[in-house]
């Protein structure tokens, strides 16, 4: 079946939710970053749809704080903004809290609109990464930017289909 398609700055901007970068470098230095806290996710710590927490780096509170329009929510996806712009995540309940890096953009929509889960399925295809390939920036290296993303059109899919694909795809 063909399914009407929507592009996901539309989504964004008629349902709730962000398309956003991390922090800028000015916004977080070295010197924030601490032993213990909160963990702060870069392209490295994105590995097979999940977040990799064996070498990533962390920030105190207070600087999370400041920086908490960064945080992320379980059902957010997020994504590299340099290399490989194929790869990304779904934060889960357990990454959920998370800060989105200064190499990452992080995606939020209505769950109304997406399962989380569907959007995630979505967005790491092989299409929707064909199409990320293809309109990214730079030569020596891809280039992702949140107008990229919203520009990315959608399947407009009923909810109800979209749980039992997940079920499927999940099982």
């Amino acid at each position: 079946m063909t399914w009407p398609t929507v592009r996901l700055g539309d989504v964004v901007a008629q349902h709730g939710g962000v398309i956003q970068t991390g922090p800028f470098g000015s916004q977080l230095h070295m010197h924030d970053y601490a032993e213990d806290g909160i963990p702060v996710v870069m392209p490295k710590d994105i590995s097979g749809g999940a977040i990799d927490v064996s070498g990533i780096a962390r920030i105190g509170e207070a600087k999370a704080r400041e920086l908490s329009r960064h945080r992320m929510s379980p059902g957010d996806i997020v994504f590299p903004r340099r290399g490989d712009i194929r790869k990304c995540a779904l934060v889960t309940l357990v990454t959920g809290g998370y800060l989105c890096g200064t190499g990452c953009l992080k995606i939020q929509v209505a769950a109304s609109v997406f399962d989380p889960r569907f959007l995630y399925y979505l967005l790491s295809s092989d299409d929707v990464g064909a199409w990320l390939e293809g309109r990214a920036v730079g030569t020596t290296m891809l280039n992702l930017n949140s107008a990229i993303l919203r520009d990315l059109s959608l399947p407009v899919v009923p909810l109800s289909v979209q749980l039992n694909i997940v079920a499927t795809v999940s099982a």
